[in-house]
């Protein structure tokens, strides 16, 4: 009986973290498309501490936004996606998740994440 509790108790603990894991995680990401992937702007993006994804192909655009909707940012700021592929079935299965599509440039991209 000593060791079921003993059990419980760990698993409530290890829950725990996790839980306060998922909480500390940044809630705003920037996505860049491949039209978007300027060595300045990634490299702008990169020095002020953003939470950057940079996919490769249409495919990964799709993976990516999915990815950050489910692990429930807020935000998503989209830079050269295709809207149709990438973020409007996400979008609607994540209504939590806003999506916000900005030209490739680093100072309107700043002032979006505020």
């Amino acid at each position: 009986m000593t060791r079921i509790l003993i059990t419980t108790v760990a698993l409530a603990l290890v829950a725990a973290v996790a839980l306060a894991d998922t909480r500390e995680r940044p809630r705003v990401a920037v996505v860049l498309g491949a039209a978007a992937q300027r060595p300045a702007l990634v490299a702008s993006l990169e020095r002020a501490g953003v939470d950057l994804r940079v996919p490769r192909t249409v495919g990964d655009q799709l993976g990516v936004t999915h990815l950050l909707a489910a692990e429930r940012y807020r935000t998503v700021v989209t830079v050269g996606l295709d809207r149709r592929v990438a973020i409007a079935p996400v979008a609607r299965r994540y209504p939590g998740t806003r999506f916000v599509e900005m030209p490739p440039d680093a100072r309107a991209i700043a002032r979006a994440l505020g």
